[in-house]
């Protein structure tokens, strides 16, 4: 390639000498436009779905049944496509088709967990749980969760498939754990929790697994959103101010403080190591808390945040709040005056990705979106 610019180069500053042309570069062979296609970012998922309309040679390639499973495996993790808020998914790159939230005959619904390609709503009259597949748009309506008190309550899904690295657990057999709380004003005495799990081979719900609080502080979120961790299920109660451990296999219950954080401005974080840690901000700092067993909880890692966020510095109007932590992407969500804000721990870098002001929790969505799942909606290109 060099040789051919420094001729083309020659015959441009001397045009009357007798000079061809270079010739046109040869075709890239389809093992090369493999590679390339593959190195495609799959953050930005319209434009994989997108090349499959260059030409013939380019859609046959894209469309080779192997072709996902590599790309997948070269890429490992799934980014995050967007989020669930507020009765909204709030995409954070462009889909080709869009993606969009389902329509559901009821008063209302709301996204309670999202892991490993699906999302977990509630429904409102008729009250029932959903997993919705933004993806391949399919809905699965679960049967009635056990009739226990309840006037608190939490949940989460995910993949059930025996040695599966989640990279593609679309249609694959799943668990929802659905948790409550029952406090005193429908106790009378001290609250309890209660927990139970739905299968998708079963199709039944487990006997509910329960545990005694004590007193619960009144919070706007007495049951917060989940982190899976191996076998574990962590759960953030009252805002933060205590954790509460499920143990799948064995179908235990354990309560665990949580570090010295602001309450309500913390999220439940997967470390890098694949232990348990706790991020919340102070000030313009993201601190990062580590969970070492017996040695308790230790700071680790510190983020500071004023050095890649535009943000007024001291004035009173500037907050900081943690809004969100996907585990498939390793990303911590940080909502500032300006809209979200991503922070992906592996390299500390900060994105933002919406301009929305959110100044409440978010539930991001993270999966691979490539060409198979588009199939039947694009065409294939008519020019070879």
């Amino acid at each position: 390639m060099g040789n051919s610019i420094s001729s083309y180069s020659s015959y441009l500053a001397c045009p009357n000498k007798e000079m061809a042309l270079p010739s046109t570069p040869p075709a890239l062979s389809d093992v090369v436009v493999d590679e390339i296609l593959r190195r495609l970012p799959p953050e930005e998922p319209a434009c994989l779905v997108r090349s499959s309309l260059v030409c013939k040679p380019w859609h046959l390639l894209l469309s080779e049944p192997t072709f996902p499973r590599r790309y997948r495996e070269l890429h490992c993790t799934p980014p995050v496509l967007g989020f669930l808020y507020n009765k909204c998914f709030v995409p954070t790159t462009t889909f080709d088709p869009p993606l969009f939230p389902p329509a559901f005959d009821c008063f209302s619904w709301v996204a309670l967990d999202c892991r490993h390609g699906r999302v977990l709503l509630h429904t409102m009259n008729p009250t029932c749980l959903v997993i919705w597949d933004p993806i391949t748009n399919e809905k699965h309506f679960l049967p009635q969760v056990p009739d226990e008190p309840c006037n608190h309550l939490t949940a989460a899904v995910l993949c059930a498939a025996n040695d599966c690295n989640h990279m593609n657990c679309h249609g694959g057999p799943f668990l929802v754990v659905f948790g409550c709380t029952a406090d005193e004003d429908v106790m009378g005495d001290a609250s309890v929790t209660w927990m139970s799990v739905y299968s998708s081979e079963t199709e039944e719900w487990s006997v509910p697994t329960w545990i005694h609080l004590g007193p619960i502080s009144r919070s706007q979120d007495v049951m917060g959103p989940s982190l899976l961790i191996g076998n574990m299920l962590y759960f953030l109660l009252e805002d933060g101010r205590r954790i509460l451990k499920y143990d799948l296999g064995g179908h235990h219950l354990l309560v665990m403080n949580t570090p010295p954080l602001p309450v309500g401005n913390m999220a439940l974080v997967k470390a890098e190591d694949g232990g348990l840690e706790v991020a919340g901000v102070e000030g313009y700092n993201l601190r990062l808390w580590s969970w070492r067993g017996a040695a308790g909880w230790v700071q680790g890692k510190v983020i500071e945040l004023d050095m890649m966020i535009s943000m007024d510095i001291g004035d009173p109007s500037t907050k900081l709040l943690v809004v969100g932590f996907s585990d498939g992407a390793n990303t911590i969500f940080v909502s500032a005056n300006d809209g979200i804000f991503s922070v992906e721990l592996r390299s500390d870098s900060v994105r933002k990705i919406c301009d929305r002001k959110i100044f409440d929790a978010i539930i991001p969505y993270a999966s691979f979106y490539t060409p198979d799942y588009a199939r039947g909606r694009l065409q294939p290109p008519v020019r070879m």
